[in-house]
C-alpha cells in the first residue's frame, strides 16, 4: 500500500498534549509486582478481529480496515494498537458516544492490557484523538464503589485527514503521540446514580516512542508507527463526522523521557523538580478527589503507594515511607493504578448510569 512520507512533517504533526482534567497531567508509573491484566493474552497480533470494509453504493471495497496492519515490528518490546470507527465528539461538549467497535491493545516489558471500549473526539477544531479504555469496579456496596480505570489517548492533528485525502492515501508512515496511563476513582452511589466521584490516584505508564526526522533543513522528533485511515466519510475531521483508523506506535516506559514530555511546556523549556507545576509520573489525592499528597508516604488510598521518586530521592526529600497497609484491601492492593482525569471520570460516570439503568439490580451497579 502506499504511504504518506510528507514533506512538511511539522505543518501536519504536532506533539499535542490534551490535559484532562483540572490538574497538569496525573500520571502514575506503577512498580508493584502484581501488575499483569492477564496472563492468557498473547504478545502477537490475530487475524481473527473483526474486519470492517468501506464500500460504495455500487458494494465494491474501497478501504478495508485489516487487522494484520496492526502488527508491531519485531523489534519493539513495548507497543500499542488500536483500531477504532465511531462518530467524531466534540472534546468539550457534554454528550458521551461510545465507538460503535474498538479494539486495543498495550503490550509492555512485563504486562498485557487489552481495550476494548473508546471514543473518538475534536478538540477545538485542531486535534483529533481517538480514546480507548478498559474498567472494572472494586468493593462495591450499594452506595460506593471505585473505578479500575486504563486509558490509552492517541493524538493527532486534524489537517492530517485532508492533506491525506488530497494525496490519495491510506497510511501516514509515523505515529500518533501517545500516552498509556492507569487510574483509580472513588464512587458514591445512590440508587441507580452516580452522584459523586473523585479521582484517587493517576499514573502514566508509557509514551509513545519518537525517533528525530529531518525535513528541508529542520529536525522534528516523531512517534515511530503508522496511523491509517479510511476517509471516504470525511472531509476534515470535523465534529459528527464517523471516523475510521487504526494506530501502531512502538512505546517507551523510560521514567525519564516521560518526565521530560510531561514537564516540557509550550516554549520549549523543561520544568525540573521544585518549580510549580512539576508533573510526577503519579499523582495522588486525598479522598476528596481534591486535595493533593504525594504519592510515596502521605497516600493511602486504592491502588497503594509508589516508591519515592528517584528525583524526590535525591533533593533528600522521600521523608518517612510507613505506608497503612491495612488501608487497602488485599485484591485492590494487587490491583495497578492508572489515570483519569475529571472528564473522564464524567464519561464513566455516563456509562455507569447507563448499565445501571438497563439492569434490574438493588444491591450493586454493574
Amino acid at each position: 500500500m502506499k504511504k504518506f512520507f510528507m514533506v512538511l512533517v511539522a505543518m501536519l504533526f504536532a506533539m499535542f498534549m490534551i490535559s484532562c482534567g483540572d490538574s497538569d497531567n496525573d500520571p502514575e508509573n506503577d512498580n508493584e509486582t502484581d501488575n499483569e491484566v492477564t496472563d492468557e493474552v498473547t504478545d502477537e497480533v490475530t487475524d481473527d478481529v473483526v474486519t470492517d470494509d468501506v464500500v460504495t453504493d455500487e458494494d465494491v471495497v474501497v478501504c478495508t480496515l485489516d487487522t494484520t496492519w496492526m502488527t508491531p515490528a519485531d523489534e519493539w518490546v513495548s507497543w500499542s494498537y488500536l483500531k477504532i470507527m465511531g462518530e467524531i465528539l466534540d472534546y468539550d461538549g457534554e454528550e458521551y458516544v461510545e465507538a460503535i467497535f474498538t479494539d486495543g491493545k498495550i503490550k509492555l516489558a512485563e504486562t498485557t492490557t487489552e481495550l476494548t471500549m473508546g471514543s473518538v473526539q475534536n478538540y477545538q477544531g485542531s486535534v483529533l484523538l481517538a480514546d480507548a479504555v478498559d474498567y472494572e469496579f472494586l468493593n462495591q456496596t450499594a452506595t460506593s464503589a471505585t473505578v479500575d480505570y486504563w486509558d490509552a489517548m492517541y493524538q493527532f492533528s486534524a489537517a492530517l485527514i485532508p492533506a491525506m485525502k488530497e494525496q490519495g492515501v491510506k497510511e501516514a508512515g509515523f505515529g500518533a503521540t501517545m500516552w498509556f496511563r492507569h487510574s483509580f476513582i472513588d464512587l458514591t452511589i445512590s440508587g441507580s446514580s452516580i452522584t459523586a466521584q473523585y479521582i484517587r490516584k493517576n499514573c502514566f505508564l508509557a509514551l509513545s516512542k519518537t525517533e528525530e526526522v529531518e525535513e528541508e533543513g529542520e529536525t522534528y522528533d516523531v512517534p515511530i508507527g503508522d496511523m491509517y485511515g479510511c476517509y471516504d466519510d470525511n472531509i476534515d475531521g470535523s465534529i459528527g463526522e464517523d471516523l475510521k483508523m487504526m494506530f501502531k506506535n512502538q512505546l517507551t516506559e523510560d521514567e525519564a523521557e516521560m518526565l521530560e514530555f510531561f514537564n516540557t511546556q509550550t516554549d520549549g523549556t523543561v520544568l525540573q523538580y521544585g518549580d510549580e507545576g512539576y508533573t510526577h509520573i503519579c499523582t495522588c489525592y486525598e479522598a476528596d478527589g481534591v486535595t493533593e499528597v504525594n504519592c510515596w508516604n502521605e497516600y493511602d488510598g486504592p491502588g497503594g503507594t509508589e516508591d519515592c521518586p528517584a528525583v524526590v530521592e535525591a533533593a533528600g526529600e522521600c521523608g518517612d515511607v510507613d505506608p497503612d497497609e491495612d488501608v487497602v484491601p488485599d485484591e485492590i492492593a494487587d490491583e495497578v493504578a492508572d489515570e483519569v482525569a475529571d472528564e473522564v471520570a464524567d464519561e464513566v460516570a455516563d456509562e455507569v448510569a447507563d448499565e445501571v439503568a438497563d439492569e434490574d439490580t438493588d444491591a450493586t451497579i454493574i
